[in-house]
């Protein structure tokens, strides 16, 4: 029986299960790898106010770096899937070690970049005094477990794309246990450990990374089977290479990009007060209720598709995205809907200031207007990429986010006065106009000829 709706039956092949049953999952899991710096920050915050600033000041370095293995990553996971639908499971075999090897290769780059100038990054950024200590105290210990956050990150795209997405769910609940266990013990100086403030709070990361990557690796390793990986690796760069480079590059340039435009937003809020940037910042929070949902059905849909472009069923692949759409969409604007209309209620539990909650309400509204135009991106963007159509989204995304999205910002920001909520709407009309001109993207059927099966 075929399943092209939320349910599945067991032992079904991935391209004919439900978006539901690969999603929920995902959505699950995104939701655990947002609390865990939430977390994080609770212990840091029981270390000294000081110690949370300065780690919760390296955010949008961190996230730079997560998002370009995520994007190396995902993009070897849809070339592979592709394998996979297709029934080619030596060339998926051999992609997976070449993915692997690469995403661990880029970890020990990062490191060798990151670490010696961790201490100028700090001070780029800012900090100063005990605030930067404790930054650098924590990135030079962070990142250089960034070979075992690279081989987590690889690993769940890779069994993902078999479909395992619940392993993944409960190896990053794992990961959050050990995490927040370890927190404890370090800070405390239990078992006679000193007490390691926020040292500890890293070391606590990086241990919980090294435990899911051995749990994951043994869930790989029962999906593919055994093999040889010198062999493997050799048949990976021969034949795979050069077409995860062709997808993997241009969908890494897009995210990065993005960090660095919300950089410059969020100068440009700055740069209207105290009462903006704090609306903004408890705002934003709840926002990220409706991206989680965007996300795992994203996934969930590249994982599909890439499996049926692989088998050369485009037709059900375009069916596909367009279930996702209605489902991203729909869940992405309801779900922002339900924030804006209980948005007093919301804010009240950060602030009582009515002048912040009143901006950041208001906020709240346009982002009901962003969320559904963010969701369809992210699910089309998702699929061109599982289809091997990387380098349009990367183009249409990084040129119209500096051009239409930076001058929309600013001149409803700035130019017609219209302060914080100006930017939102800013923002909103870019990811709209990005939405209209990715789906006219799929819709011209151009992806088709993009895939890695012959």
């Amino acid at each position: 029986m075929q399943a092209t709706g939320f349910l599945s039956c067991p032992g079904m092949s991935v391209k004919d299960r439900s978006l539901f049953s690969l999603s929920w999952p995902l959505v699950v899991t995104i939701a655990l790898g947002i609390f865990q710096p939430m977390l994080d920050s609770w212990f840091l915050g029981r270390v000294s106010d000081e110690a949370a600033a300065g780690v919760g000041s390296l955010g949008a370095l961190i996230m730079t770096m997560f998002m370009v293995l995520q994007a190396l990553a995902q993009a070897g996971a849809s070339i592979a899937s592709q394998f996979l639908g297709a029934g080619r499971k030596s060339h998926a075999r051999a992609t997976q070690t070449l993915v692997m090897t690469g995403s661990v290769a880029m970890g020990v780059v990062m490191t060798l970049l990151i670490w010696p100038i961790k201490d100028l990054l700090v001070r780029m950024l800012g900090l100063e005094g005990v605030v930067a200590v404790h930054a650098g105290d924590f990135l030079g210990i962070f990142v250089l477990g960034m070979v075992f956050k690279a081989l987590q990150v690889t690993l769940t795209s890779l069994i993902a794309s078999h479909g395992r997405t619940k392993w993944n769910l409960g190896a990053n609940a794992l990961s959050l246990v050990i995490n927040a266990i370890l927190n404890y013990v370090f800070l405390e100086g239990m078992f006679g450990l000193p007490r390691m403030g926020v040292k500890g709070v890293a070391c606590a990361t990086v241990i919980s990374w090294v435990a899911v990557d051995i749990l994951l690796w043994i869930i790989l390793r029962k999906d593919s089977g055994t093999h040889r990986h010198l062999t493997s690796l050799r048949r990976g760069i021969s034949l795979v290479l050069p077409d995860w480079m062709r997808i993997g590059l241009p969908a890494a340039v897009e995210p990065v990009s993005y960090s660095v435009y919300q950089v410059v937003v969020t100068a440009l809020i700055v740069r209207l007060g105290t009462l903006s940037m704090t609306a903004r910042v408890y705002a934003g929070n709840f926002a990220m209720l409706a991206v989680i949902f965007s996300v795992g059905i994203g996934i969930g849909n590249q994982i599909l598709v890439a499996h049926l472009v692989g088998a050369f069923e485009y037709r059900k692949a375009n069916q596909r995205l367009r279930q996702s759409l209605v489902w991203g969409c729909g869940l992405a604007f309801g779900v922002a809907i339900l924030v804006a209309v209980g948005g007093n209620f919301l804010l009240a539990i950060y602030t009582q200031n009515s002048e912040v909650i009143k901006l950041a309400g208001m906020c709240l509204w346009a982002d009901a207007v962003l969320q559904p135009a963010k969701a369809a991106n992210i699910v089309i963007t998702n699929a061109l990429r599982a289809s091997g159509d990387s380098k349009f989204p990367a183009i249409v995304g990084t040129s119209m986010m500096w051009t239409l999205g930076l001058g929309g910002v600013v001149a409803l920001g700035y130019g017609l006065h219209m302060g914080l909520l100006g930017i939102w709407l800013g923002m909103a009309f870019d990811e709209w106009t990005r939405a209209i001109l990715n789906y006219r993207r799929w819709t011209s059927g151009a992806w088709k000829n993009k895939g890695v099966v012959h």
